[in-house]
């Protein structure tokens, strides 16, 4: 009977400590993204699509801890916890990363030549922004 307790106990206890892991997305962005360049949204006629940004930003994915950091010109000026979830109203598979601390979200993607994680303009959770800038960063390491 002892053995039976321990052994209900064990499985009880086993279930309660139940861990989740990161989408696998976010371990293929771990590390240093640099800001190469931005798109813009919707340009003015005649006027430039994309433009070289003016400022150093790098973003920085730790999958295991699933927080990130952001940084311009040096200075840390965003941290949060991280999560990737899949838009579940989109009409095409979309992934969205999330920022826990700030409760927003941008649509995320990685194109392969070349390689770049094209972040689309941050939004609030819950909201839908119909247009706005891709920020197209390359992997620093």
């Amino acid at each position: 009977m002892k053995t039976l307790l321990i052994y209900i106990f064990s499985i009880l206890f086993a279930a309660g400590c139940e861990t989740t892991t990161p989408n696998p997305l976010l371990y293929e962005i771990d590390g240093q993204w640099k800001l190469v360049k931005i798109g813009i949204g919707f340009p003015a006629p005649g006027g430039p699509t994309e433009k070289t940004p003016e400022y150093e930003e790098i973003l920085e994915f730790n999958a295991s801890k699933e927080n990130f950091t952001r940084s311009k010109d040096g200075k840390v000026v965003e941290k949060s916890a991280v999560s990737i979830s899949e838009d579940e109203n989109a009409s095409i598979r979309r992934f969205k990363l999330v920022f826990e601390n700030s409760k927003t979200y941008s649509y995320l993607s990685l194109t392969e030549n070349p390689k770049y994680l094209v972040l689309y303009q941050s939004a609030p959770i819950g909201a839908e922004l119909a247009d706005g800038n891709l920020f197209f960063y390359e992997k620093v390491k």
